[in-house]
């Protein structure tokens, strides 16, 4: 069964049957779960970013409140 856990599914990834999986508990489509997925993996890599670097959060901020 496919993970709802974001962690796993952002370390092992999404299988075909995950993804068939999802698509039927969600009542989506298959591409809407792996954009879904692509979203997350994005929006994870730019908070391991600022975790890495904190001194970064501060620019961040500033100009999300720039745009």
């Amino acid at each position: 069964m496919a993970s709802a856990y974001a962690p796993a599914n952002r370390f092992h990834g999404l299988s075909r049957e995950d993804l068939d999986l999802l698509a039927t508990i969600t009542d989506t489509t298959i591409d809407s779960v792996q954009a879904a997925h692509k979203a997350d993996l994005g929006a994870w890599a730019i908070e391991q970013r600022l975790r890495d670097h904190p001194d970064l959060a501060v620019l961040d901020a500033d100009l999300d409140r720039r745009s």
